[in-house]
């Protein structure tokens, strides 16, 4: 049996998130999928996955936000039905179609992965607490936040929220610990910084 082309599914979530991504989704869009695509294979490949895992893990890398173009809440349930839909219809092994929704529903967060697949997928998802381009995609998470909060949040409150979420995500697999933890703590020393410099000007 022919295994699936990854270009197919890169194609089919390429043209569905393109044509249908709410605009007030700034952050979760086609931008962020491949970046995470890209992410998971690095992952997965520092994780010494098989050939075929490398081509599940990015798979699932393209599907796991797909829901978003429906939904914020919830949005990992419907990502996955896409999938499900999709890799049925393409006669993929069902063993591997439940191995990958497994790992899309675990980015859920609070992440939970129970294996070193669903880890590799969890650190893709968030790899950018580990980059210096932290601030320029939490930037754009922010426009998106408010978007649908309805309003704007001041500067110390935004802070306040990214240190809670930097300093409660951790990273699972041991390749993401060894290249992106030092650049997330030096980026929770630069918001940390950033938030006493506010506190002390409004003091």
């Amino acid at each position: 049996m022919q295994k699936p082309c990854l270009h197919s599914v890169e194609d089919y979530v390429s043209s569905l998130l393109t044509t249908r991504t709410p605009i007030e989704n700034f952050y979760h869009d086609i931008h962020h999928t491949k970046e995470v695509v890209l992410s998971a294979a690095e992952i997965g490949i520092g994780e010494k996955l098989s050939e075929d895992e490398l081509e599940m893990i990015q798979i699932a890398a393209w599907f796991h936000d797909v829901g978003y173009i429906e939904k914020t809440d919830g949005h990992e349930k419907v990502s996955v039905e896409y999938a499900r839909k999709f890799l049925t219809e393409l006669h993929y092994p069902s063993k591997k179609i439940g191995i990958i929704i497994g790992a899309i529903l675990a980015t859920k967060i609070p992440q939970k992965p129970k294996n070193k697949f669903e880890k590799t997928l969890c650190d893709a998802d968030v790899f950018h607490l580990g980059k210096e381009t932290f601030f320029d995609r939490n930037d754009k998470y922010r426009v998106e936040f408010e978007n649908y909060l309805g309003y704007k949040l001041s500067e110390k409150d935004w802070l306040i929220k990214t240190i809670d979420f930097v300093t409660s995500q951790n990273f699972h697999t041991d390749y993401a610990k060894r290249n992106y933890n030092d650049q997330k703590k030096e980026t929770l020393r630069l918001l940390k910084e950033q938030l006493q410099r506010i506190t002390n000007n409004t003091d």
